[in-house]
């Protein structure tokens, strides 16, 4: 259960920095120079954020293994599409 609760917690604050960014354009000191879209990186963190809430859900919803496997599997799609997203911030957009 701690196990749990800390993985929530994670997965909160990256939800926050994401609605940060998606907000105000903030970023960490650390990311301002590689990020180009600022807006797009906090869309990728709050998908990024979605994916984590739905692999930490799966204890409680998930009754049977075959529910757990399409959970796992749109946990993971998320997961890399919230990474596709952050990827893409840090490169101009396409004109």
């Amino acid at each position: 259960m701690v196990w749990t609760g800390l993985a929530a917690m994670a997965c909160l604050l990256v939800a926050v920095s994401g609605v940060v960014a998606v907000t105000t354009g903030r970023m960490l000191p650390t990311l301002q120079g590689r990020v180009v879209r600022p807006e797009l990186w906090g869309y990728g963190q709050l998908v990024f954020a979605l994916g984590m809430a739905t692999g930490i859900s799966l204890r409680w919803w998930a009754g049977s293994l075959a529910v757990g496997d399409a959970g796992a599997a749109t946990a993971l799609a998320l997961i890399v599409l919230g990474c596709a997203l952050q990827w893409r911030a840090q490169r101009p957009a396409v004109r």
